[in-house]
């Protein structure tokens, strides 16, 4: 317990109404008291540090009179003076001595104030490849699991500790590439992708990453040129990067490339349905081309596949807006509200269609719900 004191940053779970099992021993403590001597213990701890701030630290005896001396040392001190041969360091003194190691510290440090020791060295102490190992698995694991549930910060000090250990772990790059992107971090983002990139194999997915993280940044010509590397890293057969293809085709307004990814994907997709992203590219698509029926064909049978998805209804909205069909528009948009009262721009084409309606009253006081939510 005394140990957890001197802790200065970790992790922890905590489950209310857990306890031991049966067969376990418990014992009762105090928690006052166990709370002051802990905070005596790290204060004192403290002192210690300054002498000894590292365990990897060697001593050896001063030569001076035994007898005289062995009258003032404590039984502690004394094990550690039979133990001590400018070889061993601290923590393998802690280790043959079978004490703890505030009281080898304690005991070291006023060996050291009485002039009994002096330093001799520092030992370099390779850390073993298992444990190594096992650290880094340690906390890789732990930063998925916190990338998975939304802990960013916490998943990026997790990687970037696998970082520390090993420096060519590819998997640390590219979740800390997915944080930045999480975080709108763009110039991190790419760094991290690119360190990616350049550590091991690389999978069309990284760059399809990476070219989102150019096109953030505004530059193109970098994301074109990630792409191109996602399709010729096997994403030619993959219809999601072919739908991120035709994604980044319609953010530089190039809709023929954009319609051939589309329809690339939809066929690599075969039987299966296409996710709701690819109805959302594919009936913009064809209403910036203005083909409205196409748009509106595309975007009906993406909600009747998705109902859920309230970004298709007010995209469907739109299209029906941009036709010249103000009340299928409006009931098209009232549907989508049904699924997601919260989109500010359900709301807002919602305001729109009513004022297009002259229903102006009703459209202020949706105009005013959508300054709320965007708020």
């Amino acid at each position: 317990m005394y140990v957890l004191f001197t802790w200065t940053h970790g992790t922890f779970n905590f489950e209310p109404g857990v306890t031991p099992d049966d067969e376990v021993e418990t014992v009762s403590l105090d928690p006052q008291g166990l709370m002051l001597e802990g905070a005596r213990r790290v204060d004192e701890w403290a002192l210690i540090a300054k002498k000894i701030p590292t365990f990897e630290i060697v001593f050896s005896i001063v030569q001076w009179d035994l007898v005289e001396a062995e009258r003032s040392l404590t039984d502690d001190q004394r094990t550690l003076v039979s133990l001590i041969d400018g070889a061993r360091d601290v923590q393998a003194l802690v280790a043959a001595s079978n004490l703890s190691e505030f009281t080898v510290g304690k005991s070291l440090y006023g060996l050291l104030n009485a002039g009994y020791i002096t330093r001799a060295g520092v030992r370099a102490r390779m850390q073993p490849v298992q444990q190594t190992d096992d650290k880094v698995t340690e906390h890789r694991n732990l930063g998925i699991a916190f990338y998975k549930t939304g802990m960013y910060e916490e998943a990026a000090r997790e990687f970037r500790r696998v970082d520390s250990l090993r420096k060519d772990d590819s998997a640390a790059a590219f979740y800390l590439g997915l944080v930045a992107l999480r975080q709108q971090r763009w110039v991190s983002a790419v760094r991290e992708f690119e360190r990616h990139a350049q550590q091991g194999v690389p999978r069309a997915g990284v760059y399809v990453n990476l070219a989102y993280a150019y096109e953030r940044m505004g530059d193109i010509t970098q994301a074109q040129a990630a792409m191109r590397k996602a399709l010729d890293h096997g994403g030619r057969g993959d219809p999601i990067v072919q739908t991120n293809a035709a994604a980044l085709a319609i953010a530089i307004h190039d809709y023929e490339a954009a319609d051939l990814a589309l329809a690339s994907a939809k066929t690599l997709w075969g039987t299966r349905l296409p996710p709701p992203a690819w109805y959302h590219y594919a009936g913009l698509c064809a209403a910036l081309t203005n083909d409205l029926e196409r748009a509106i064909a595309i975007l009906t049978e993406a909600v009747n596949t998705y109902p859920g998805h309230a970004v298709l209804w007010n995209n469907l909205a739109l299209a029906y807006e941009a036709h010249g069909d103000l009340d299928e528009a409006l009931r098209v948009v009232e549907r989508g509200l049904v699924e997601d009262s919260t989109l500010p721009q359900l709301h807002r084409n919602f305001a729109d269609c009513l004022q297009s309606n002259g229903r102006f009253d009703e459209a202020s006081a949706a105009y005013r719900r959508v300054q709320a939510l965007d708020v």
